[in-house]
């Protein structure tokens, strides 16, 4: 068995139809996956204009292991889930794809019905999906606010 970082990389998932999550690293296959729009929460390089990408760019910054203001989340999965909702593809990606993905993500698929979101990231993209116990504490609170 190998180890690494390389072994740290999270591929390219269409978690639902449209919703497609990821990490930096691989970029290209969330854009090979033709998203109509892109969440960003860490950064985006400049390249992704020359792939031929020319849809939208909505983009939350967050702090690695860390988590949103309650009404920017709720602002974030909004925007999001009503984009999904139009039949628009939605690719979000931090770097690794995990925590701030996991744990943005959950907050979408609960807007769209997903009662154990969490545990869908976890069982349907990575195990390793919203990474803290402060990412998880906010994603309750969030499905508190939306019930």
């Amino acid at each position: 068995m190998s180890s690494g970082f390389d072994d740290e990389r999270q591929h390219a998932v269409e978690v639902i139809p449209g919703f497609i999550l990821g990490g930096i690293y691989n970029l290209e296959e969330i854009l090979y996956l033709k998203p109509d729009v892109l969440f960003p929460l860490d950064r985006l390089p400049g390249w992704v204009w020359n792939s031929g990408f020319r849809g939208e760019i909505v983009y939350y910054p967050i702090t690695d292991y860390d988590v949103l203001p309650d009404d920017v989340l709720d602002k974030l999965a909004e925007a999001a889930a009503e984009r999904l909702r139009a039949g628009k593809r939605v690719g979000m990606f931090c770097i690794g794809g995990h925590g701030r993905t996991g744990y943005a993500a959950s907050c979408v698929l609960h807007l769209l019905g997903e009662k154990r979101p969490i545990a869908f990231l976890r069982d349907n993209y990575s195990y390793k999906a919203v990474e803290t116990q402060e990412q998880e504490a906010a994603v309750q609170r969030f499905r508190e606010r939306h019930a």
